[in-house]
């Protein structure tokens, strides 16, 4: 495998070219050396491709490819040995009065220190000998040049080619064939239909079948669905690895169920939590890809906290083999045995996939069925090769040398991996190939950020800056191209274009086969013992266990080195300053206090993860670490000081503060001219202290692409807000302004203090580019000109998201509907808010202007898709007349504590027209909500006044509670379901008369339920209800229930006399 020898050779093989020219061999004594190695380099790389494509059927070769492999990592060293060097050079030389910063590295001036160039020129001869060796092997191995190809150092970056898939992220998520949407119909009705004769509250069902069948895309089609989204009031998904057992499960299942920071270690207080957790609640769990080693974890562990849930509770299990489906309650009724796709289903799949039309699929079918056959009806392998073909044109030929290709034929590959995987990994070039393998060095299910992946890969050396074209703008293209060709999974689509990602379970098992030469992945419960696969130790990934030290002492060539989520690990050890070679350390979330001096010797190191720990600071020394481009402190909360030596961290460009007590950032900021992730940074709050960096410092930093300030209330002069020169920031794109939270901390404001924050703040105006802001804690009276201003608005084009959170103090909100593309827009603790009005949606204009502009096509509001306010205790009255259109694509809105707002706006319900989710809770002086005829969920929750709810005529789920004045419900169209919750009713609503839903949900008190158990059809009770074909019954805690049928008729309680005593 190449891996990243196309990188590291051409990278040499360029500082060569440069040394030779400025004669740096003559300076470090060794003439010719250089000349000769640069020649060698060249004659190597022009058989590499050869060598790529040879190495599958040679082990010979695929041994001088690890050989040659070993001498590049040797010599990536011995770049970056020159690189620091001439940085200490230009550190040194640094004058503080300069606004700009040199990026270039001056290698001669490093070479003319003799006892370093000695050093150099050492080792300059040590690779040339052993390259010798190697390059003399290439010709007994029959490599030759390939006509046309001049080595995989110059292999073009790829245009992704999504012409025919306008969103591949979003669109590939969805694709699946027409088994898995059969299969997902048939769960779901089996999910929410009602069970008579149920033994425990909680029902268990399973999917069953072999690795890469569909198991799980089928359990996530079924989990999304938005019916098991309607009939569960807790979902959750627990991914359940051979290894993950006991606590950790217990601990897994309490955080997805909602308690993100249990620390609790003991079984017994656990599952108490557990149980308070889902407690009255009807829950839907799904434990993925259960394997035998599991098999009795239901009856051994989950099943007694597990019943506290509400009767009707379902709990889905994926797994391979069907006794552990038995094991877990999941009868022969109960399980969907997942079959291998028929050949026509299997090409209807890839047609899908491959997104081609249906005269490009009639003339591809022979050669696609016989493809299809190949993969052998696994849908994963259809993916795979799905991949392989969406990024070639769609003719015969291209697909025929797909079909012919002799990757089909591969004999060594385990029994588990299909060789359309195989076939889809050489397909990638050789900068994606070291990409896909690196990433099954995470924690099985883990979801990985792309932004982190970006930052891990750069500090690997798989990518960086190319020309116009920067590493992060290369990472995303990295990782599109590889869930385009389905090796990665999309998840979780994020504001800011990145993106959590998956890798299928059984292709993170054949990533790591393809790198067990290298990679070595340490689980839970397993020994440190070294395997016999490892050729030389690169890449170490350790998961919840602890390792002997003794084993770091023996390893010399680690690069990578996770410790994530390892609550086992609180100390680096000693030994660990053998890793001298390493290049990335990830501690997120272990319980490491303090990082050790040591640490700060390991001169390669790039990629430095400390978020979540218990810091306290940092080392000293921290800036000798001049290669390090990531440093991730956010969240340390006991973090209090990082020292002055940060600065000299050159090559940085990412640096979280984030949530830590890290007062102030000390003098010298404006070096770091590279970041491209600032966050967390705050202001001095001495502003005559020359220690300590300012806002004016931002100015130097002109890559900034996210920018996150705290306090900034420490700063008084807007001369120095006004030099962060913001504006001109042309690449950043996601902008936080936060302040101390003085009111809550009843620290009183003086209007001196507010005239200073509104001052400030409107001297960081943003530039056009921004796509995210957010403003936090704000105490001025009034919003910044830049939200004011009509013309300003105009200007922040492609502003997609913005959030006001607990700004008190002003009493208007800006003209936000003139934001053109404004996507998402949160309101947040407004208290000083009494009335949102016109100036809400428009700038305050005359009469004529505002006619134009109803008149033109740009409406306010055009693009705003999501809208929340929250907390606004003062807001009374939201006015928005009906004759101006606004907010066309509206569709979700969410009113919460706003206790004295009285009424929906008519603008709203004439012109909200894509409007489909409404809530409303804590509106105390709400009466009415009317006329919104395109909303299909409504939640009204906690509105004491609320009394008439009508003309929602495309309604198809509503829950109420605890609205104890509503009386009218009226003009609904029958719906699919209703949810009533009210512990006070002593009789039911009348209203329930007037509606017709196909299931109705009741939880109310004991006494009423009595009350119907004792009455019969016709009966006062029983004549609010009878027509709704499905209604169930709850007390308070649950514990009584009943459950009422229409046809056949039934009516099933556990109400009995003794009850009723009670």
């Amino acid at each position: 495998m190449t891996m990243v020898l196309d990188a590291f050779l051409g990278n040499f093989g360029s500082l060569l070219a440069k040394m030779a020219e400025d004669e740096v061999g003559m300076l470090l004594g060794i003439p010719g050396e250089i000349e000769k190695l640069g020649d060698t380099i060249c004659s190597i790389q022009r058989v590499l491709s050869d060598a790529e494509m040879k190495q599958i059927d040679s082990s010979t070769i695929k041994q001088w490819l690890m050989e040659l492999k070993d001498v590049m990592y040797d010599a990536d060293d011995l770049m970056d040995l020159c690189q620091i060097k001439a940085e200490d050079r230009r550190t040194r030389h640094y004058h503080p009065s300069s606004s700009k910063f040199s990026c270039g590295i001056d290698l001669l001036s490093c070479f003319r220190n003799p006892i370093f160039a000695h050093e150099i020129g050492k080792k300059i001869k040590e690779l040339n000998a052993r390259l010798d060796e190697i390059a003399k092997k290439k010709s007994n191995l029959g490599l030759i040049e390939l006509p046309g190809v001049v080595g995989p150092s110059n292999i073009r970056r790829e245009n992704l080619d999504i012409s025919r898939i306008t969103d591949p992220i979003v669109v590939l998520a969805d694709i699946v064939g027409d088994k898995i949407e059969e299969d997902t119909k048939l769960l779901v009705q089996w999910l929410t239909a009602e069970e008579n004769g149920v033994r425990d509250n909680v029902s268990a069902f399973a999917i069953v079948g072999m690795p890469g069948i569909g198991k799980t895309t089928l359990a996530k089609k079924v989990f999304n669905d938005p019916r098991i989204q309607e009939e569960f009031d807790l979902k959750f998904w627990v991914c359940v690895s051979k290894n993950l057992k006991g606590v950790q499960l217990l601990k897994c299942i309490i955080r997805e169920a909602g308690d993100k920071h249990i620390d609790a270690e003991e079984r017994s207080e656990l599952v108490l939590t557990l149980q308070r957790l889902i407690r009255g609640k009807k829950f839907f769990l799904v434990l993925d890809d259960v394997w035998h080693e599991s098999r009795n974890v239901w009856d051994e562990l989950l099943r007694g906290p597990m019943i506290s849930g509400t009767r009707g509770s379902k709990l889905l299990v994926t797994t391979r083999d069907g006794n552990v489906a038995l094991f877990m309650n999941a009868t022969a009724s109960h399980q969907i045995q997942m079959e291998k796709l028929s050949d026509q289903d299997a090409w209807s799949l890839l047609i899908k996939l491959v997104a081609i039309d249906q005269t490009e699929s009639k003339m591809l079918s022979d050669i696609g069925l016989e493809l299809v056959k190949k993969c052998d009806g696994l849908p994963l392998a259809v993916k795979a090769i799905a991949g392989v073909l969406r990024k070639r044109n769609n003719n015969k030929a291209e697909w025929q040398k797909v079909l012919r290709s002799n990757l089909w034929s591969v004999d060594d590959l385990p029994s588990d991996f299909h060789r359309a995987f195989y076939l889809s990994y050489e397909d990638l070039p050789s900068h994606l190939k070291q990409c896909f393998i690196f990433c099954s060095l995470f924690p099985r299910d883990f979801e990985i950020y792309s932004l982190d992946l970006i930052y891990l890969w750069l500090a690997e050396g798989f990518l960086c800056d190319q020309g116009d074209l920067s590493f992060l703008e290369l990472g995303k293209e990295y990782c599109t191209d590889l869930i385009l060709r389905n090796l990665l999974e999309i998840e979780e689509s994020e504001y800011d274009q990145y993106f959590f990602c998956k890798i299928h379970d059984l292709l993170r098992s054949f990533a790591e086969d393809l790198g067990k030469c290298e990679n070595f992945k340490m689980r839970r419960g397993e020994l440190s013992h070294r395997p016999q696969s490892l050729i030389k130790l690169r890449r170490l990934s350790i998961e919840g266990t602890v390792v002997d030290s003794e084993f770091f002492s023996k390893e010399k060539s680690v690069r990578t080195l996770f410790l994530q989520n390892n609550y086992l690990v609180d100390f680096l050890p000693s030994k660990l300053l053998s890793f001298s070679h390493i290049r990335i350390i990830d501690l997120c979330v272990s319980n490491i206090t303090s990082l050790p001096h040591f640490l700060c010797d390991l001169v390669h190191l790039r990629y430095l993860n400390a978020c979540g720990t218990k810091l306290k600071s940092l080392p000293n020394s921290i800036g000798n670490l001049k290669k390090l481009v990531y440093l991730n402190l956010g969240d340390c909360e006991q973090l209090s000081y990082v020292p002055p030596s940060i600065v000299n961290l050159l090559d940085l460009r990412f640096l979280c503060l984030c949530r830590t007590q890290v007062e102030a950032f000390p003098a010298g900021l404006r070096k770091l001219t590279k970041l491209v992730d600032l966050h967390g940074l705050k202001p001095s709050k001495n502003k005559y202290l020359n220690r300590f960096s300012s806002l004016e410092d931002l100015e130097a930093l002109s890559q900034l692409s996210k920018l996150e300030l705290e306090s900034l209330e420490n700063v008084y002069d807007i001369n120095v807000a006004k030099k962060a020169n913001l504006k001109e920031k042309v690449h950043l794109k996601n902008l936080s302004f936060s302040y101390t939270r003085k009111q809550k901390c009843q620290v009183p404001i003086s209007s001196e203090e507010k005239k200073i924050v509104e001052d400030v703040l409107n001297m960081l105006s943003p530039p056009p580019s921004l796509e995210f802001l957010s403003i936090e804690d704000y105490f001025g009276n009034q919003l910044p000109n830049w939200l004011h201003m009509c013309t300003s608005l105009a200007q922040l084009e492609f502003l997609s998201r913005l959030i006001l959170r607990d700004c008190e103090c002003f009493s208007q909100l800006p003209s936000l509907g003139q934001l053109p593309n404004l996507e998402f827009l949160t309101i947040d603790g407004a208290t000083s808010v009494t009335k949102i009005g016109r100036e809400f949606l428009m700038d305050d204009m005359e009469d004529n202007i505002i006619n134009e502009v109803r008149q033109s096509s740009i409406l306010p509001f055009s693009q705003l898709n999501e809208l929340y306010f929250y907390n606004m205790s003062q807001w009374v009255e939201w006015w928005w007349e009906e004759v101006q259109p606004a907010m066309p694509k509206l569709k979700r809105l969410l009113i919460e504590a706003c206790p004295k707002l009285s009424s929906i706006p008519k603008g709203l319900s004439h012109h909200a027209i894509s409007l489909e989710s409404l809530m409303i809770e804590d509106a105390d002086y709400l009466k009415s909500i009317e006329d919104l005829q395109s909303v299909k969920s409504l939640f009204v929750v906690d509105n004491p006044n609320l009394e008439r709810i009508s003309n929602l005529t495309n309604l198809s789920f509503i829950r109420i509670e605890n609205c104890p004045n509503l009386n009218i419900l009226e003009n609904l169209k029958p719906f699919h379901r209703m949810q009533l919750w009210d512990l006070e009713i002593e009789t039911l609503p009348e209203y329930l008369m007037a509606t017709m839903p196909e299931k109705l949900t009741i939880w109310c008190r004991k006494e009423l339920l009595l009350k119907i158990k004792s009455q019969k059809s016709g009966d006062s009770e029983w004549q609010k209800f009878e027509h709704i074909p499905i209604v169930k019954f709850y007390s308070d805690n649950e514990s009584l229930y009943a459950v009422y049928q229409k046809t056949p008729s039934s009516f099933i309680t556990n109400v009995n006399q003794q009850n009723q005593n009670n």
